[in-house]
C-alpha cells in the first residue's frame, strides 16, 4: 500500500467539518488517503481502491518469493522485516509460491546451518509457510492488519456514506470491518478502521519492494522478470523513500555490478521511471504538503 505523506500520522479530519466541504474531502481520499473522525471519537481511514493495487496483485508473490530469496543469510533487519511481511499476506500466496519458499530456505539452511544469523526466523516462516496457518497470538504479537478482501466487503455508495458519516464511522469501529464505497455502482474508495493500519506496515512494504528489486538486479532470472513487470505496473504508487532507495540501488548496479548485467537496459529504463515518479512527488506544491499534514 502507499504510505503518503501525512496519511498515517495526520490528525483526523472532523466529520463535521467533512460535511461541511464534502466535495474536497472527497478529492483528498482519491488523491492521497484521509483520516477522518466522528463526533464521539471513532477514527477510520478513507483512500482509493487503486491505493490497494500493490497489496491486491497477483504479482505480490513474486516481490515475497524474491524478497525472501534475498534475505536469506544477511545480518540486518531484513530477514525479520519480510518474514512478517510474509506472514500478514500468507493469504495471498498460493500454493505452488509457499512450496518454493519452503524449499528455498530449507536449501539455504542446509547449506549454511550455524552460520545463517537468524535460523528462528526463518524455521519459524518456513513452519507457517507450510501450514498455512497464523497462531492468533503470533498475529496479535506482529500487530498483522486484518485487511479484509474487497470481495468480501459491503458495499455502499457516496451517497449513503455523505447522508451520515457519523454514523458509518461508529459502525466500522464497533464491528471492526471495511466497507468498499461505490460511485455510479462502480468501486471508488474503502473506508476502514484506523486500527487496521500501522506505520510498522507501511514501512515494512517499502523494504519488501527493495528488497526484491535487490535479488532481481543481480540475479536476472525468470523471477526477476516477474519482480520487474511488477514494478513498472505499481511505481506510481510507491512512496518517495522507496523510489529514492531503489533510484540509488540500480544507479550502484548499473555502474559497479558485483557481475555483468544482462540486461543493462531494462534497468536503465526502471531507474528513469522511479526517477521521474520520484522528482513529481519532490515537486509537490506547499498547499498539497500542508493539506497532507492537516
Amino acid at each position: 500500500m502507499k504510505p503518503q505523506k501525512g496519511f498515517y500520522e495526520a490528525a483526523p479530519v472532523a466529520s463535521s467539518i467533512a460535511r461541511q466541504d464534502w466535495t474536497h474531502m472527497m478529492e483528498r481520499a482519491e488523491r492521497s488517503g484521509l483520516s477522518l473522525q466522528s463526533q464521539k471519537g471513532s477514527a477510520g481511514v478513507l483512500f482509493s481502491v487503486r491505493i490497494l493495487a500493490p497489496i491486491l496483485d497477483g504479482g505480490l508473490r513474486h516481490i515475497v518469493l524474491a524478497a525472501i530469496q534475498y534475505s536469506l543469510g544477511r545480518h540486518t533487519y531484513m530477514p525479520t522485516i519480510v518474514a512478517e511481511f510474509t506472514c500478514r499476506n500468507l493469504r495471498r500466496l498460493d500454493e505452488a509460491t509457499r512450496s518454493a519458499a519452503v524449499a528455498e530456505i530449507s536449501a539455504h539452511l542446509n547449506r549454511y546451518g550455524e552460520q545463517e544469523p537468524y535460523p528462528r526466523v526463518w524455521y519459524s516462516l518456513s513452519r507457517t509457510l507450510t501450514s498455512g496457518k497464523i497462531k492468533e497470538d503470533d498475529r496479535r504479537k506482529k500487530r498483522m492488519p486484518i485487511l479484509q478482501p474487497l470481495e468480501s466487503m459491503e458495499r455502499i455508495s457516496r451517497q449513503a456514506l455523505a447522508d451520515d458519516l457519523d454514523t458509518v464511522l461508529e459502525r466500522i469501529s464497533r464491528e471492526n470491518i471495511g466497507l468498499v464505497i461505490t460511485e455510479e455502482g462502480k468501486d471508488d474508495l474503502v473506508l476502514c478502521p484506523a486500527s487496521w493500519f500501522n506505520l510498522d506496515y507501511v514501512d515494512d512494504f517499502s523494504c519488501v519492494i527493495n528488497s526484491a528489486l535487490r535479488y532481481a538486479m543481480r540475479n536476472e532470472d525468470e523471477e526477476s522478470a516477474a519482480v520487474v513487470q511488477y514494478l513498472r505496473r505499481h511505481y506510481q504508487l510507491f512512496d518517495d523513500k522507496t523510489l529514492s532507495v531503489a533510484v540509488a540501488d540500480l544507479e550502484r548496479e548499473l555502474n559497479q555490478p558485483m557481475a555483468p548485467l544482462k540486461q543493462p537496459q531494462v534497468w536503465k529504463e526502471l531507474q528513469e521511471l522511479f526517477r521521474q515518479r520520484l522528482d513529481e512527488l519532490l515537486k509537490e506544491s506547499p498547499e498539497d504538503e500542508e493539506t497532507h499534514h492537516g
